[in-house]
C-alpha cells in the first residue's frame, strides 16, 4: 500500500478531551497512531520524518493521528529542543495503534501499548489499565467492574510505565482509582468516575502525572 502524506494538525485541534478523563471516540475508516505524553513538556510528534502534530502538551492524549498501515517509524521531539526517541511501529489495518512517551530519568523514551489479549468475546468488556505517572509511588492503582463492586488491585506490583493486560467483564460500569498503598481500596484519591461500556466495547485507562497532580486518561480502543 502506498504512504500516505501526512497532513499537519495543530495540537489544539488534535488533542483528545484535554480538560476531562475521557478521549473523543474516533470512527477508524483506516489505520491511525495515539500518541500519550507523559512527560512534564510539550512534544513534537513525526510519523515516517514528517512532523504530525506539533506541541503535545504535557499529560495530553492525541487524537488519532491518520497514517498507513504496516512499519512505520515514530519519533517524538521535545518542541523547546533536545534529542528525540524513536520506535518502530507495526501498525495494524482499521486499527489506532497507541503509543507513549515517557522519561526514565533524564532520558526521553518512546514505546507502544501492545494490544495483550485485546479481543472482546460476545456479551463481554475488556480495560486495560497503564500506569505513566512516575510520582505515583505512595497509592495503588484498584479497579471496580461490571461483575465484582468490591474494589480489587490492578497488579501488585504495579510499577510506573508499566500497561496491565486486558481485564474481562461484562458490560457495564467499571471505574479505576488510585487510594493508599496498603489500603482496601479506601480513601479513593484520583478516579475515572463511572465507564460504562456496552458489550463488545473496550477502554484504555492511563495515569499520568500533571505537575504533580495524578490524573486518569480514558482512551476508547
Amino acid at each position: 500500500m502506498p504512504h500516505r502524506r501526512l497532513a499537519l494538525v495543530p495540537a489544539a485541534l488534535a488533542l483528545a478531551a484535554c480538560g476531562q478523563n475521557t478521549a473523543e471516540p474516533f470512527e477508524l475508516d483506516d489505520s491511525a497512531v495515539r500518541v500519550v505524553n507523559a512527560t512534564q513538556a510539550p512534544l513534537d510528534v513525526l510519523l515516517d520524518g514528517e512532523v504530525a502534530l506539533r506541541g503535545l502538551p504535557a499529560s495530553a492524549v492525541s487524537n488519532p493521528l491518520p497514517v498507513t498501515s504496516g512499519a512505520r517509524r515514530l519519533q517524538l521531539r521535545p518542541t523547546a529542543g533536545g534529542a528525540a526517541a524513536e520506535v518502530a511501529l507495526q501498525v495494524p489495518s482499521g486499527q489506532a495503534l497507541t503509543t507513549a512517551a515517557v522519561s526514565v530519568g533524564a532520558t526521553l523514551t518512546a514505546a507502544v501499548l501492545a494490544d495483550t489479549n485485546a479481543a472482546v468475546p460476545a456479551g463481554k468488556t475488556k480495560l486495560r489499565v497503564s500506569n505513566l505517572a512516575a510520582s505515583a509511588t505512595t497509592v495503588e492503582l484498584f479497579r471496580t467492574q461490571p461483575d465484582f463492586a468490591t474494589p480489587v488491585r490492578i497488579s501488585t506490583p504495579f510499577p510506573y510505565n508499566t500497561t496491565s493486560p486486558y481485564l474481562q467483564s461484562d458490560a457495564g460500569s467499571w471505574e479505576v482509582f488510585v487510594a493508599p498503598a496498603g489500603s482496601a481500596g479506601t480513601p479513593k484519591g484520583a478516579t475515572t468516575g463511572p465507564i460504562a461500556l456496552a458489550a463488545g466495547q473496550r477502554r484504555t485507562v492511563v495515569l499520568l502525572d500533571s505537575a504533580g497532580v495524578l490524573r486518569f486518561r480514558v482512551i476508547a480502543d
